[in-house]
């Protein structure tokens, strides 16, 4: 089975997880991309597709784990240059291996693939994951366990339960010893309404905060971010709200990022076609952790004849 993924900022919050434990975030458009992981030791040499697919695999010497990631309809959403990151997690959550992987709107390939090594030096027991971003969102993801052999299911989930509770009680006893105190976000943001983006610099054009509703027409949000504390390979969760002339929530979409760089930029727009939206003041709320860090008014005026 495989779901639909957007090639842009349209999807569901909520996540569902397939008969083959992808879980995946699904598209709203149904021109979308089809996708599904799959996870083997081996790659067939003359077709190219998984040998004895799993969620489960042995440590051993020189070996190998491939993540095969199946992409289909492609061609309705490969208008411009895609850009996916496959990301490797450990049992501790860290981000220990990320490959960058860019298709070009004449690119024929219909599938993408990451391998890491799984022998006993480099890697331990434990539950880990491999997720899969478009445009640095999180679209998909899938579990795995790594263990001594293959009957140490058992074993390696009490271990990881295991980990869980000493980390927990270590957290408990912290939090105890420390005074309670109010917890800043040092994050400051800067947002730019524009009609495009460049494919090129990334960088707005058009900026203004008063646009026409016209067919095709769009305003997009550019918010350049700094977050000076961020940690390793941290995973961050912006919400775009949309509020149209009566106050109301008209659009949300909730933009996943993962970096270690503490400047980024992340964007989201909606469309302004006549069909879909009215003249009067817009405003725009970009969200943090439940706190506002940044907002904008902008005016939707209609094309004169």
């Amino acid at each position: 089975m495989m779901l639909f993924i957007s090639g842009c900022a349209d999807r569901d919050d909520s996540s569902i997880t397939l008969n083959d434990s992808t879980i995946v975030y699904p598209a709203n458009s149904k021109t979308g991309l089809l996708l599904k992981i799959t996870l083997s030791n081996k790659i067939s040499k003359k077709t190219g597709k998984p040998i004895k697919p799993g969620t489960m695999f042995k440590l051993q010497d020189q070996a190998k784990l491939y993540a095969s990631i199946d992409l289909e309809n492609q061609a309705k959403v490969n208008k411009r240059e895609l850009m996916f990151h496959i990301d490797w997690i450990d049992s501790a959550g860290n981000s220990f291996y990320k490959k960058r992987i860019d298709f070009s709107p004449d690119d024929s390939s219909s599938s993408i693939t990451s391998s890491i090594s799984i022998s006993p030096q480099k890697r331990k027991t434990g539950n880990y994951k491999v997720r899969v971003y478009l445009f640095r969102e999180l679209i998909a993801e899938k579990k795995f366990q790594l263990a001594e052999s293959m009957n140490d299911t058992a074993t390696v989930e009490k271990k990881s339960k295991s980990d869980k509770k000493i980390e927990t009680e270590k957290k408990v006893k912290v939090e105890k010893t420390k005074k309670p105190k109010v917890k800043s976000e040092n994050i400051k943001s800067s947002l730019v309404l524009c009609r495009k983006v460049s494919k090129k610099t990334g960088k707005p054009i058009g900026s203004d905060t008063t646009f026409i509703i016209k067919e095709k027409a769009k305003v997009k949000a550019v918010v350049s971010i700094e977050h000076q504390e961020i940690k390793t390979n941290e995973q961050m969760k912006f919400y775009f709200d949309w509020r149209g002339p009566d106050g109301k929530s008209f659009y949300k979409k909730r933009v996943v990022y993962t970096t270690s760089n503490p400047f980024f930029t992340i964007s989201n727009s909606i469309s302004i076609t006549p069909e879909k939206r009215q003249p009067g003041t817009y405003t725009l709320r970009v969200s943090f952790r439940k706190k506002i860090i940044a907002e904008q008014k902008f005016e939707l005026i209609n094309e004169t004849q």
